[in-house]
């Protein structure tokens, strides 16, 4: 019986090993368009349920990346264990005092709605609020270049060719030959957007991109395809438009990847100076 290669003079490990790995630079263009100045409505409805375990206010809506706004809240409290409910306008601001029943308030500049907790307290009912606003581009200053980045945590690698279907073709490297598979790759990821406000402050957005690329790979069907952004750059700009208020944000992401086709092996080593630990 021949001996096993597992012997006291080897270790085996257990580890994943990057069968193949490339650099894949792309560019990515895209656009929107917007105009200034446009009013906008919106209609949020809901229940809510405030328990008497509750720890902070229980928020109904809170604005992002918007100054004050007018809004008409419709709110009805089907129960209430205590004599009163206080809503809390703008943290703090303002509190407006509130019984059981059905309630219509119109508030204005407003940027924060929420039931404030208070001890012992439990609320049931449900409630809607129409917003009426003007679009973000409305605030924004465009003489202003704005200013953006890749977030690398946000680039995600995704294979969307199927494994058993992988075409191949051979290649011959130093008098060898050596068999490529050919996969698709989803490649998705955002960049963040720093614009200023007329009011001199500026506020961030967050745009994704996604999109796909082929690539030759020497792997396996075990294989999975994994990537890590090497580099990235990012430039936008804001285009007036024939049109009056008319503009178009255009941004061109340009990102290289290191692409690397991964699989899970037992590695021997040869351990010929270790020394066995005793059994007990």
């Amino acid at each position: 019986m021949d001996e096993s290669p597992l012997n006291h003079k080897h270790i085996a490990i257990s580890t994943a090993i990057v069968q193949d790995w490339i650099q894949k630079s792309l560019e990515i263009k895209f656009q929107e368009e917007f105009q200034e100045g446009v009013r906008a409505q919106d209609i949020i409805c809901s229940d809510f349920y405030v328990n008497q375990f509750q720890n902070g206010n229980y928020v109904l809506w809170k604005a992002t990346n918007m100054l004050r706004i007018n809004c008409t809240l419709s709110l009805t409290i089907a129960k209430l264990n205590t004599t009163q409910l206080l809503l809390d306008i703008n943290e703090g601001e303002r509190f407006v005092t509130l019984h059981k029943g059905t309630h219509t308030l119109t508030l204005n500049n407003v940027f924060s709605i929420a039931i404030q907790k208070q001890k012992g307290g439990m609320y049931k009912g449900k409630y809607s609020i129409q917003l009426n606003y003007l679009l973000p581009a409305s605030e924004i200053d465009f003489s202003h270049e704005p200013v953006c980045h890749v977030v690398k945590e946000k680039i995600k690698c995704t294979e969307v060719s199927s494994v058993k279907n992988r075409k191949s073709r051979t290649v011959q490297i130093d008098d060898k030959i050596i068999m490529l598979k050919n996969v698709h790759i989803l490649i998705e990821g955002c960049i963040e957007v720093q614009l200023k406000k007329q009011n001199g402050t500026f506020f961030s957005s967050y745009l994704y991109f996604d999109d796909i690329v082929s690539l030759w790979l020497c792997l396996s069907e075990n294989s999975k395809v994994e990537c890590e952004l090497a580099h990235s750059q990012c430039e936008c700009y804001v285009l007036k438009k024939e049109r009056r208020r008319n503009y178009s944000f255009v941004a061109i992401v340009s990102i290289c990847l290191n692409v690397m086709a991964i699989e899970d092996a037992v590695i021997c080593i040869n351990g010929k100076d270790l020394q066995s630990r005793d059994e007990l």
